[in-house]
């Protein structure tokens, strides 16, 4: 007992000592990567192309490269950019970056790497067979349109192939999920748990067992609950977080927003704050130090909308506004996805076999509503009066229609003028609506991709012709003068701003069809999008978004310029170097 005593009180004093010492190398000197001065010229020989002066991460001049001249000494580094096309920073308005960062590591059975049902579960049988018994296998990818003969597992399936594993599988929508019966009993639901809702819930057979099928985010919680301590170690949440914000900024992402946190407690935010702040904690730094948190090193700024659910992880007041990295607002979901059926429609989905069979949505089916109105009117007035800003996911135009409703109501006692409340995703976005959005100042942010990649689908077997032609109403939205955005709410689309650009200009799909073609946008206006508009959006239009005097110097170079090539080759464009306040973050 004397020796465990003894070896205690020597490690408490490795640790009180480790922490004096720390806690003083901090104060003395703070490890920051904020420290540069310098200017970056667009033609070093050529004395009136454009040029920034840029000191401690702002732009302090913009001009000719005469006029900057003034600011050359020793300690100014110019940077020759050769001619190359720079443009503001892109701001990724609607990603997940906790699911991207969970997701990054699992096995990849989607649609981008198989082109069918056999070559997805050929990799999924290889993928249990090289498999320590026991161990977790989760896979991301599942995606019956994008892999157009697939057929989704079924639980007898999976237990037949994985005795010994518990399985779990994302589809591409992030709606809906598969596992197997090992998987169902390390989380203790059975055939007798009770449904979260009414719309998020297990699926059963005829005999009322299980059959595999989890739908919706309520459902699946008690899965990330166990996969966060079970699957995801310190050592690869540390791993997969600086890779997901690294390929945020390789592609030209220099904030990102998180749509909706899916977390269980505040641990995460002090990843995401040491990741992303530009004022590092002592605490943050003592656990760099042991390798608990990972090195520091200029990563995009991060801005969060919490889960619904997941309040009680927000601050307790909104008074004060971080420029790197914050809790902005709360998000919460009143439809679901196009490719489950919980998406709210006023008309059903057409029948097809897709719909029908590979898709299991009923004849005459218009989704519903995930929660009631006057719960979603009491979650508006609570977080509206406490100054939080709100997102809300709608889909479908039944969707759209109540929340404008809802907001409308509202504003006989809520001051609506300066909230920016914000719309995700938009897919059938009503235009008899964007009138009525305009006056309550709210902000729809487009989920563009569904355009290119589901296109095809919502045409022929979802939603028909007529109303496929009617999706993302992008032109419309911009002729009533209403900022918006686009994204591809990764993990679902990897956040690649020039494949969201080409396709808002294009309107075509994948096989070359044209979707609403009057809904085009210049390049330009989508770039805004994704620049000045997003940077609204969250309310930092004055400190990002823009190259001007005396904003943050976030901005990315080019391989060619956009607006000189041709439309069909923009999401070609590949972002050179990314800058975030004035420091090379890839």
């Amino acid at each position: 007992m004397k020796k465990i005593l003894k070896a205690s009180l020597i490690i408490i004093i490795f640790i009180l000592i480790s922490y004096i010492y720390l806690k003083q190398d901090f104060e003395k000197n703070p490890p920051t990567l904020y420290k540069n001065s310098h200017i970056i010229t667009l033609n070093e020989n050529q004395p009136f192309a454009e040029a920034m002066y840029i000191e401690n991460g702002k732009i302090i001049e913009i001009g000719t490269n005469q006029e900057l001249e003034k600011f050359i000494s020793k300690d100014v580094k110019v940077v020759d950019l050769k001619g190359a096309t720079i443009v503001p920073g892109f701001i990724d308005p609607h990603t997940h970056f906790s699911i991207s960062m969970f997701l990054s590591e699992m096995h990849d059975l989607s649609g981008f790497k198989h082109t069918s049902n056999k070559e997805v579960w050929s990799s999924f049988e290889k993928i249990i067979k090289n498999a320590d018994k026991g161990e977790w296998i989760i896979c991301k990818g599942i995606d019956p349109i994008l892999v157009n003969d697939l057929i989704p597992p079924s639980i007898k399936y999976l237990d037949s192939i994985a005795p010994n594993n518990p399985v779990l599988f994302f589809s591409q929508s992030l709606h809906n999920y598969w596992a197997n019966s090992k998987a169902f009993d390390i989380v203790k639901i059975d055939k007798n748990t009770q449904n979260p809702s009414n719309q998020s819930f297990y699926g059963k057979d005829n005999k009322g067992e299980l059959n595999g099928l989890i739908v919706e985010q309520l459902a699946i919680k008690p899965f990330f609950d166990i996969l966060k301590s079970e699957v995801l170690t310190q050592k690869k949440l540390i791993n997969a977080a600086s890779k997901v914000m690294s390929e945020y900024a390789k592609n030209g992402n220099t904030t990102i927003v998180s749509a909706g946190i899916t977390i269980q407690d505040k641990k995460p935010l002090m990843l995401f704050n040491h990741l992303s702040n530009k004022d590092p904690k002592l605490l943050g730094s003592i656990l760099e130090k042991f390798g608990y948190l990972p090195k520091r090193k200029q990563n995009p700024r991060h801005f969060m909308y919490m889960r619904h659910d997941m309040a009680h992880l927000m601050p307790k007041n909104n008074n004060s506004r971080n420029d790197f990295y914050d809790i902005i607002g709360i998000k919460h979901w009143y439809d679901g996805s196009p490719y489950i059926g919980t998406m709210y429609l006023n008309e059903a989905y057409i029948d097809s076999d897709l719909s029908n069979h590979k898709l299991h949505i009923p004849n005459e089916h218009k989704g519903k509503a995930l929660i009631n109105k006057d719960e979603l009117k009491k979650f508006i007035i609570d977080y509206h009066k406490k100054d939080w800003q709100i997102a809300i996911h709608t889909q479908g135009d039944a969707a759209v229609n109540d929340v404008v409703n809802i907001y409308e109501e509202l504003e006989k006692e809520l001051d609506f003028s300066t909230s920016r409340h914000r719309l995700e995703h938009g897919l059938l976005f009503p235009i008899d609506n964007i009138d009525r959005v305009k006056k309550l100042n709210l902000t729809p942010s487009f989920h563009i991709n569904h355009l290119y990649y589901y296109g095809d689908a919502l045409k022929a077997s979802l939603i028909g012709k007529d109303r496929a032609e009617k999706i993302l109403p992008l032109a419309s939205v911009r002729d009533k003068d209403i900022k918006f955005t686009l994204h591809a709410d990764q993990p679902m689309f990897e956040s690649h701003p020039f494949r969201l650009i080409q396709t808002a200009v294009e309107r075509k799909t994948s096989s070359g069809d044209t979707l609403g073609y009057n809904q085009k946008l210049t390049v330009m206006d989508a770039i805004k999008s994704l620049t000045l508009d997003a940077a609204w959006q969250i309310n930092m239009e004055t400190k990002i978004g823009s190259l001007e005097k005396g904003k943050y110097a976030d901005f990315v170079i080019l391989d060619k310029n956009p607006l000189k090539v041709d439309t069909n080759t923009l999401s070609k464009i590949k972002c050179l170097k990314t800058f975030i306040n004035g420091n090379l973050a890839n």
